[in-house]
Protein backbone atom coordinates (compact mmCIF):
# COMPACT_ATOMS: atom_id res chain seq x y z
CA UNK A 1 0.00 0.00 0.00
CA UNK A 2 1.43 3.55 -0.81
CA UNK A 3 1.36 5.19 2.36
CA UNK A 4 1.69 8.59 0.55
CA UNK A 5 -1.02 10.84 1.84
CA UNK A 6 -3.89 12.00 -1.01
CA UNK A 7 -3.95 16.45 -0.93
CA UNK A 8 -7.68 16.32 0.86
CA UNK A 9 -10.69 17.43 -0.83
CA UNK A 10 -14.00 18.41 0.27
CA UNK A 11 -15.45 15.01 2.45
CA UNK A 12 -18.82 15.03 2.81
CA UNK A 13 -18.12 12.29 5.72
CA UNK A 14 -16.04 14.35 7.40
CA UNK A 15 -18.35 16.75 7.11
CA UNK A 16 -21.40 14.62 8.46
CA UNK A 17 -19.02 13.73 11.27
CA UNK A 18 -18.09 17.02 12.25
CA UNK A 19 -21.47 18.38 12.35
CA UNK A 20 -23.03 15.15 14.42
CA UNK A 21 -20.05 15.88 17.02
CA UNK A 22 -20.53 19.24 17.72
CA UNK A 23 -24.12 18.72 18.24
CA UNK A 24 -23.03 16.09 20.90
CA UNK A 25 -20.95 18.56 22.39
CA UNK A 26 -23.43 20.89 23.10
CA UNK A 27 -25.78 18.08 23.95
CA UNK A 28 -23.13 17.02 26.62
CA UNK A 29 -23.14 21.04 27.71
CA UNK A 30 -27.20 21.55 27.90
CA UNK A 31 -28.31 18.28 30.21
CA UNK A 32 -29.65 14.67 29.74
CA UNK A 33 -31.03 13.56 26.98
CA UNK A 34 -35.06 13.23 27.96
CA UNK A 35 -35.95 9.58 27.40
CA UNK A 36 -32.42 8.58 26.69
CA UNK A 37 -31.43 7.47 29.98
CA UNK A 38 -30.50 4.29 29.49
CA UNK A 39 -27.95 5.13 26.01
CA UNK A 40 -26.30 7.79 28.03
CA UNK A 41 -25.14 5.55 31.14
CA UNK A 42 -24.25 2.69 28.42
CA UNK A 43 -22.92 4.87 26.00
CA UNK A 44 -21.89 7.87 27.41
CA UNK A 45 -20.74 11.09 24.50
CA UNK A 46 -18.34 12.09 27.57
CA UNK A 47 -15.88 9.09 25.99
CA UNK A 48 -15.57 9.84 22.40
CA UNK A 49 -16.78 13.48 21.71
CA UNK A 50 -13.83 15.36 21.58
CA UNK A 51 -11.44 12.31 20.89
CA UNK A 52 -13.48 12.61 17.21
CA UNK A 53 -12.57 16.14 17.17
CA UNK A 54 -8.29 15.32 17.84
CA UNK A 55 -8.87 12.32 14.96
CA UNK A 56 -10.40 14.68 11.71
CA UNK A 57 -7.68 16.84 12.35
CA UNK A 58 -5.00 14.36 12.27
CA UNK A 59 -6.97 12.30 9.10
CA UNK A 60 -6.48 15.43 7.14
CA UNK A 61 -2.96 15.94 8.36
CA UNK A 62 -0.79 16.75 5.40
CA UNK A 63 2.94 15.95 5.10
CA UNK A 64 5.53 18.82 6.10
CA UNK A 65 9.18 19.50 6.05
CA UNK A 66 11.40 22.25 7.94
CA UNK A 67 10.19 24.24 5.14
CA UNK A 68 6.79 24.25 5.32
CA UNK A 69 6.95 24.36 9.09
CA UNK A 70 7.11 27.67 9.45
CA UNK A 71 3.58 27.85 7.41
CA UNK A 72 1.95 25.07 8.98
CA UNK A 73 2.34 26.58 12.45
CA UNK A 74 1.46 30.47 10.74
CA UNK A 75 -2.00 28.82 9.61
CA UNK A 76 -2.84 27.22 12.74
CA UNK A 77 -2.12 30.44 14.38
CA UNK A 78 -4.33 32.04 12.19
CA UNK A 79 -6.80 29.67 12.30
CA UNK A 80 -7.15 28.55 15.49
CA UNK A 81 -4.72 30.41 18.30
CA UNK A 82 -5.78 34.20 16.94
CA UNK A 83 -9.47 33.59 17.02
CA UNK A 84 -9.47 31.94 20.40
CA UNK A 85 -7.77 35.03 22.16
CA UNK A 86 -10.09 37.51 20.22
CA UNK A 87 -13.11 36.05 21.50
CA UNK A 88 -11.46 35.40 25.05
CA UNK A 89 -11.51 39.39 25.11
CA UNK A 90 -14.70 39.52 24.05
CA UNK A 91 -16.00 37.44 26.51
CA UNK A 92 -13.38 39.42 29.24
CA UNK A 93 -16.07 42.47 28.04
CA UNK A 94 -19.21 40.46 28.68
CA UNK A 95 -17.69 39.05 31.77
CA UNK A 96 -16.89 42.59 32.72
CA UNK A 97 -20.67 44.18 32.38
CA UNK A 98 -21.91 40.28 34.03
CA UNK A 99 -20.00 41.47 36.92
CA UNK A 100 -20.90 45.34 36.79
CA UNK A 101 -24.83 44.61 36.63
CA UNK A 102 -24.24 41.97 39.51
CA UNK A 103 -26.40 39.61 37.22
CA UNK A 104 -24.76 36.18 38.46
CA UNK A 105 -22.49 34.62 41.41
CA UNK A 106 -20.35 32.62 39.63
CA UNK A 107 -17.57 35.09 37.74
CA UNK A 108 -14.26 36.40 39.42
CA UNK A 109 -14.13 39.84 39.99
CA UNK A 110 -13.27 42.53 37.98
CA UNK A 111 -9.54 42.65 38.65
CA UNK A 112 -9.04 39.01 38.10
CA UNK A 113 -10.56 38.93 34.73
CA UNK A 114 -7.96 41.89 33.00
CA UNK A 115 -5.05 40.00 34.15
CA UNK A 116 -2.73 38.87 31.30
CA UNK A 117 -3.20 35.29 32.49
CA UNK A 118 -6.88 35.23 32.36
CA UNK A 119 -6.64 36.76 28.93
CA UNK A 120 -3.68 34.84 27.09
CA UNK A 121 -3.16 32.28 29.75
CA UNK A 122 -5.52 30.23 31.06
CA UNK A 123 -7.48 29.80 27.36
CA UNK A 124 -4.64 27.54 26.43
CA UNK A 125 -4.72 25.48 30.39
CA UNK A 126 -8.59 25.20 31.89
CA UNK A 127 -9.98 27.27 29.55
CA UNK A 128 -12.45 28.53 32.34
CA UNK A 129 -11.38 32.21 33.01
CA UNK A 130 -14.88 33.61 31.89
CA UNK A 131 -16.93 30.18 31.83
CA UNK A 132 -19.02 31.48 28.91
CA UNK A 133 -16.54 30.37 26.42
CA UNK A 134 -15.35 27.58 28.47
CA UNK A 135 -15.28 25.25 25.55
CA UNK A 136 -12.97 26.75 23.71
CA UNK A 137 -10.37 25.28 25.90
CA UNK A 138 -10.58 22.37 23.77
CA UNK A 139 -8.91 24.63 20.86
CA UNK A 140 -6.12 25.27 22.82
CA UNK A 141 -5.13 22.25 23.44
CA UNK A 142 -5.82 21.42 19.79
CA UNK A 143 -3.71 24.24 18.54
CA UNK A 144 -1.05 23.06 20.99
CA UNK A 145 -1.21 19.43 20.03
CA UNK A 146 -0.89 20.22 16.02
CA UNK A 147 1.92 22.54 16.37
CA UNK A 148 3.83 19.39 18.63
CA UNK A 149 2.55 16.96 16.54
CA UNK A 150 4.36 18.50 13.39
CA UNK A 151 6.94 19.32 15.09
CA UNK A 152 7.33 15.45 15.76
CA UNK A 153 6.51 14.61 12.53
CA UNK A 154 8.88 16.36 10.78
CA UNK A 155 12.23 14.87 13.12
CA UNK A 156 10.85 11.60 12.35
CA UNK A 157 9.64 11.36 8.62
CA UNK A 158 12.49 9.80 7.29
CA UNK A 159 12.52 7.22 9.39
CA UNK A 160 11.41 3.95 8.12
CA UNK A 161 8.14 1.91 8.81
CA UNK A 162 7.57 5.79 11.05
CA UNK A 163 3.75 5.87 11.15
CA UNK A 164 3.80 2.30 12.80
CA UNK A 165 6.63 3.11 15.63
CA UNK A 166 4.81 6.77 16.49
CA UNK A 167 1.39 4.95 16.93
CA UNK A 168 2.70 2.89 19.61
CA UNK A 169 4.99 5.88 20.98
CA UNK A 170 1.73 7.96 21.20
CA UNK A 171 -0.23 5.21 22.39
CA UNK A 172 2.27 4.62 25.52
CA UNK A 173 2.77 8.72 26.18
CA UNK A 174 -1.21 8.87 26.21
CA UNK A 175 -0.91 5.84 28.71
CA UNK A 176 1.51 7.52 30.66
CA UNK A 177 -0.76 11.27 30.47
CA UNK A 178 -3.61 9.18 31.97
CA UNK A 179 -1.97 7.53 34.53
CA UNK A 180 -0.58 10.61 35.95
CA UNK A 181 -3.75 12.02 35.97
CA UNK A 182 -4.68 9.61 38.70
CA UNK A 183 -2.28 11.89 41.03
CA UNK A 184 -2.99 15.51 41.97
CA UNK A 185 -0.57 17.18 39.68
CA UNK A 186 -1.77 20.47 40.04
CA UNK A 187 -3.30 23.05 37.61
CA UNK A 188 -0.18 23.69 35.94
CA UNK A 189 0.21 20.24 34.50
CA UNK A 190 -3.17 20.46 32.74
CA UNK A 191 -1.51 21.03 29.35
CA UNK A 192 0.70 18.49 28.61
CA UNK A 193 -1.23 16.10 30.37
CA UNK A 194 -3.81 17.75 27.52
CA UNK A 195 -1.34 17.23 24.66
CA UNK A 196 -0.01 13.55 25.77
CA UNK A 197 -3.80 12.34 25.17
CA UNK A 198 -4.38 14.69 21.88
CA UNK A 199 -1.19 13.64 20.04
CA UNK A 200 -2.52 10.00 19.73
CA UNK A 201 -5.83 10.56 18.23
CA UNK A 202 -4.19 12.98 16.03
CA UNK A 203 -2.01 10.45 14.89
CA UNK A 204 -4.44 7.58 14.54
CA UNK A 205 -6.49 9.96 12.63
CA UNK A 206 -3.76 10.23 10.17
CA UNK A 207 -3.18 6.88 10.74
CA UNK A 208 -6.49 5.39 9.38
CA UNK A 209 -6.20 7.00 6.52
CA UNK A 210 -3.06 5.75 5.52
CA UNK A 211 -3.49 2.17 6.61
CA UNK A 212 -7.13 1.27 7.79
CA UNK A 213 -9.85 2.61 6.11
CA UNK A 214 -9.36 0.62 3.02
CA UNK A 215 -9.67 -2.52 5.96
CA UNK A 216 -12.64 -1.27 7.61
CA UNK A 217 -14.11 0.08 4.95
CA UNK A 218 -14.77 -3.83 3.42
CA UNK A 219 -16.00 -4.56 6.86
CA UNK A 220 -19.83 -5.02 6.59
CA UNK A 221 -22.28 -2.69 9.17
CA UNK A 222 -23.74 -5.60 10.31
CA UNK A 223 -20.71 -7.19 11.60
CA UNK A 224 -18.63 -4.24 12.62
CA UNK A 225 -21.68 -2.05 14.44
CA UNK A 226 -22.70 -5.20 17.11
CA UNK A 227 -18.62 -5.85 17.87
CA UNK A 228 -18.28 -2.14 18.64
CA UNK A 229 -21.37 -1.60 20.60
CA UNK A 230 -20.75 -4.70 22.75
CA UNK A 231 -17.36 -3.46 23.22
CA UNK A 232 -18.49 -0.53 24.72
CA UNK A 233 -21.51 -1.69 26.37
CA UNK A 234 -18.97 -4.11 28.10
CA UNK A 235 -15.93 -2.03 28.81
CA UNK A 236 -18.28 0.67 30.50
CA UNK A 237 -20.46 -1.75 32.54
CA UNK A 238 -17.68 -3.59 34.26
CA UNK A 239 -15.57 0.11 34.70
CA UNK A 240 -18.70 2.17 36.16
CA UNK A 241 -17.57 4.96 34.16
CA UNK A 242 -20.06 7.87 34.98
CA UNK A 243 -17.86 10.41 33.79
CA UNK A 244 -15.12 11.67 32.06
CA UNK A 245 -13.80 14.86 31.65
CA UNK A 246 -10.91 15.77 29.74
CA UNK A 247 -10.68 18.98 30.52
CA UNK A 248 -9.94 18.36 34.17
CA UNK A 249 -7.72 14.83 32.89
CA UNK A 250 -10.35 13.24 35.18
CA UNK A 251 -10.96 9.54 33.42
CA UNK A 252 -11.79 8.37 36.85
CA UNK A 253 -8.89 6.34 37.56
CA UNK A 254 -8.79 4.31 34.28
CA UNK A 255 -5.77 3.63 32.15
CA UNK A 256 -6.55 2.04 28.73
CA UNK A 257 -10.25 1.90 28.67
CA UNK A 258 -10.57 5.95 27.92
CA UNK A 259 -8.50 5.18 24.72
CA UNK A 260 -10.44 1.90 23.56
CA UNK A 261 -13.88 3.79 24.21
CA UNK A 262 -12.67 6.68 22.08
CA UNK A 263 -11.43 4.41 19.28
CA UNK A 264 -14.50 2.81 19.75
CA UNK A 265 -16.84 5.67 19.36
CA UNK A 266 -14.60 7.06 16.53
CA UNK A 267 -15.16 4.26 14.56
CA UNK A 268 -19.03 3.70 14.93
CA UNK A 269 -19.49 7.35 13.67
CA UNK A 270 -17.66 6.81 11.06
CA UNK A 271 -19.68 3.87 9.92
CA UNK A 272 -22.93 5.60 10.69
CA UNK A 273 -21.73 9.23 8.88
CA UNK A 274 -20.90 6.55 5.80
CA UNK A 275 -24.90 4.90 6.02
CA UNK A 276 -25.64 8.50 6.26
CA UNK A 277 -23.62 9.62 3.34
CA UNK A 278 -25.44 6.98 1.39
CA UNK A 279 -28.82 7.11 2.07
CA UNK A 280 -29.14 10.75 2.33
CA UNK A 281 -29.03 13.21 -0.58
CA UNK A 282 -26.26 16.01 0.59
CA UNK A 283 -27.86 19.13 1.71
CA UNK A 284 -26.68 22.37 3.02
CA UNK A 285 -27.36 21.95 6.67
CA UNK A 286 -24.67 19.77 7.52
CA UNK A 287 -22.02 21.64 5.70
CA UNK A 288 -23.45 24.36 7.59
CA UNK A 289 -23.01 22.93 10.84
CA UNK A 290 -19.40 21.54 9.30
CA UNK A 291 -18.13 25.14 8.92
CA UNK A 292 -19.60 26.40 11.88
CA UNK A 293 -17.96 24.31 14.54
CA UNK A 294 -15.67 26.93 15.89
CA UNK A 295 -18.63 29.57 16.46
CA UNK A 296 -21.07 26.88 17.88
CA UNK A 297 -17.88 25.62 20.38
CA UNK A 298 -17.37 29.28 21.24
CA UNK A 299 -20.84 30.54 21.75
CA UNK A 300 -23.21 27.70 22.70
CA UNK A 301 -22.80 28.08 26.36
CA UNK A 302 -23.50 31.82 26.04
CA UNK A 303 -26.65 31.22 23.99
CA UNK A 304 -28.37 28.90 26.58
CA UNK A 305 -27.09 31.76 29.21
CA UNK A 306 -29.02 34.36 27.17
CA UNK A 307 -31.51 31.79 26.55
CA UNK A 308 -31.99 31.04 30.32
CA UNK A 309 -32.25 34.44 31.44
CA UNK A 310 -34.98 36.09 29.15
CA UNK A 311 -36.99 32.85 29.59
CA UNK A 312 -36.62 34.08 33.89
CA UNK A 313 -37.76 37.85 33.25
CA UNK A 314 -40.09 37.52 30.42
CA UNK A 315 -41.91 33.74 31.01
CA UNK A 316 -43.17 35.32 34.54
CA UNK A 317 -40.49 33.26 36.76
CA UNK A 318 -38.96 35.44 38.60
CA UNK A 319 -38.60 32.97 41.64
CA UNK A 320 -35.71 30.75 39.40
CA UNK A 321 -33.51 33.96 39.59
CA UNK A 322 -31.73 32.79 42.70
CA UNK A 323 -30.95 29.51 40.66
CA UNK A 324 -29.54 31.21 37.69
CA UNK A 325 -27.39 33.37 39.89
CA UNK A 326 -25.42 30.33 41.03
CA UNK A 327 -25.01 28.18 38.34
CA UNK A 328 -24.16 28.67 34.61
CA UNK A 329 -26.07 25.31 33.92
CA UNK A 330 -29.12 25.81 35.17
CA UNK A 331 -32.39 26.07 32.92
CA UNK A 332 -35.58 26.63 33.72
CA UNK A 333 -38.27 23.60 33.38
CA UNK A 334 -40.24 25.57 30.72
CA UNK A 335 -37.62 25.38 28.46
CA UNK A 336 -37.99 22.36 25.84
CA UNK A 337 -34.75 20.60 25.45
CA UNK A 338 -34.43 20.38 21.46
CA UNK A 339 -35.92 23.54 21.14
CA UNK A 340 -32.62 24.86 23.45
CA UNK A 341 -30.44 22.37 21.45
CA UNK A 342 -32.02 24.07 18.49
CA UNK A 343 -31.11 27.95 19.23
CA UNK A 344 -27.73 26.54 20.92
CA UNK A 345 -26.82 25.24 17.40
CA UNK A 346 -28.30 27.60 15.02
CA UNK A 347 -28.03 30.56 16.79
CA UNK A 348 -23.81 30.19 16.11
CA UNK A 349 -24.18 29.01 12.63
CA UNK A 350 -26.12 32.30 11.85
CA UNK A 351 -23.60 34.63 13.29
CA UNK A 352 -20.98 32.47 11.28
CA UNK A 353 -22.39 33.23 8.46
CA UNK A 354 -23.55 37.07 8.84
CA UNK A 355 -20.20 37.56 10.39
CA UNK A 356 -18.64 35.93 6.96
CA UNK A 357 -21.04 38.04 4.65
CA UNK A 358 -20.07 41.30 6.51
CA UNK A 359 -16.16 40.83 6.09
CA UNK A 360 -16.60 39.66 2.36
CA UNK A 361 -18.62 42.88 2.01
CA UNK A 362 -16.24 44.92 3.88
CA UNK A 363 -13.50 43.14 1.86
CA UNK A 364 -15.20 44.24 -1.38
CA UNK A 365 -15.72 48.04 -0.15
CA UNK A 366 -11.88 48.36 0.73
CA UNK A 367 -10.70 46.79 -2.55
CA UNK A 368 -13.23 49.41 -4.40
CA UNK A 369 -11.99 52.01 -2.38
CA UNK A 370 -8.13 51.12 -3.50
CA UNK A 371 -8.96 50.80 -7.26
CA UNK A 372 -10.72 54.19 -7.25
CA UNK A 373 -7.72 55.63 -5.41
CA UNK A 374 -5.18 54.11 -7.95
CA UNK A 375 -7.39 55.74 -10.77
CA UNK A 376 -7.52 58.59 -9.57
CA UNK A 377 -3.71 58.84 -9.17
Amino acid sequence: MNPTLPQPARNRRMDILRAITIVLVVIGHTGSIPGASWWEIHFPLCTYRLAIFLFASGYFFKDIDWRTYPSFVWRKTKALAFPLLGWNIVYACVATIFVWKNAVDYLPPIQRIWTFHALFAEPFWSGHQYIFNLATWFVGMLFVGLVVYGLIHITTRQCKYIDHLLLVFYFGIAVLGLYAARFPLGHEWLLPLHVSYALFFIHFGKYYRRYLEPFIERVPTWLLLPIILLFQYTVVHFTGIKLFALVWMNFEGLIVAPIGLAIAGILLWMRLCRIIEQNVLPNKLEKWVSESTWDIMTHHIFVKVMVAWLLIHFAIEPQLLPAYRQSIWFLPSTMDYWTLILLEVGLPVAFHYAFGWCKKRFSLFLNKKDNALGTSV
